[in-house]
């Protein structure tokens, strides 16, 4: 099982949107797919058509990070209208998560325990973060083994990545999680000098940490969310759906490399362990 957090204390980049059609295509490929939507605002709940969260879920991401309830993911997560994706629905209570587990030891733990017990159930967990670096992020940044960034190719959206990125190596550093990847994915990419350019400092910077698929601005995005799919099932042949498709076998791709990569440096018994 792969975790994998779409994060960016930056708003409206496409976190959601990614996080749902990264989700519908891995699952296109027979991937079994956990969402989980970590963000009070529900905005990934809300795009698979949920438009009550807080009364249409008996358990949400909440009761699974309450200290007090701390329930398995198995048990909360429902099926979507996709077939082979799950969801662990978000609720606006979520935003009380910080002050309640404040002060608890190995708080950061607590989504990754949960995750490291379902893992013989799914390929790919995806974490939809809220937009800050706050407890419920740093949770799901523990939990991860990758952690991609949805970057607008605007000007602004580039300022503040530096602080995620120090937040991410903080992270690598209080907790040993060496194994932490961070790539950038390029988001509402528009037919202008301007995103060109920006698009270009951003792989300039951040070189082959860059996934090479681009997804581009479209108001099909918008329209598949107000429909309660993701655009794979929306409008299955519209470009948007196929550049998801392109970042799923990216993904897929590294995983298998790396995959490899471990069953060829690490001993059998190490392995059995």
């Amino acid at each position: 099982m792969r975790g994998i957090a779409l994060t960016n204390q930056k708003g409206g980049v496409g976190k959601s949107t990614t996080a749902l059609n990264l989700g519908a295509a891995l699952a296109e490929e027979a991937k079994r797919v956990l969402l989980i939507d970590l963000d009070p605002h529900a905005g990934l709940t809300f795009s698979l058509g949920y438009n009550e969260p807080e009364t249409a879920f008996e358990k949400t991401a909440y009761e699974v990070l309450d200290p007090d309830k701390h329930l398995p993911l198995r048990e909360v997560a429902v099926q979507t209208a996709i077939k082979g994706v799950e969801l662990i629905p978000s609720h606006q209570d979520l935003v009380e998560i910080d002050y309640r587990l404040a002060g608890r030891t190995g708080w950061a733990q607590t989504l990754k325990r949960r995750m490291r017990d379902a893992a013989d159930y799914y390929d790919f967990i995806l974490i939809d973060c809220p937009p800050s670096l706050g407890i419920l992020t740093r949770m799901a940044l523990v939990a991860a083994d990758l952690a991609i960034v949805p970057v607008q190719a605007e000007w602004l959206a580039l300022r503040g990545l530096h602080l995620l990125n120090r937040v991410v190596q903080d992270i690598k550093s209080e907790t040993e999680h060496v194994n932490l990847e961070t790539r950038y994915l390029v988001t509402m990419q528009t037919p202008t000098k301007h995103a060109e350019e920006i698009q270009g400092e951003i792989r300039a910077h951040f070189g082959e940490l860059v996934y090479r698929t681009v997804i581009r601005r479209s108001v099909r995005f918008a329209d598949s969310t107000l429909a309660g799919q993701p655009l794979l099932l929306f409008d299955k042949d519209h470009q948007g759906a196929q550049a998801y498709r392109d970042l799923a076998r990216e993904i897929t791709l590294e995983t298998s490399k790396e995959t490899n990569a471990y069953e060829h440096t690490t001993p059998v018994s190490a392995r059995q362990g």
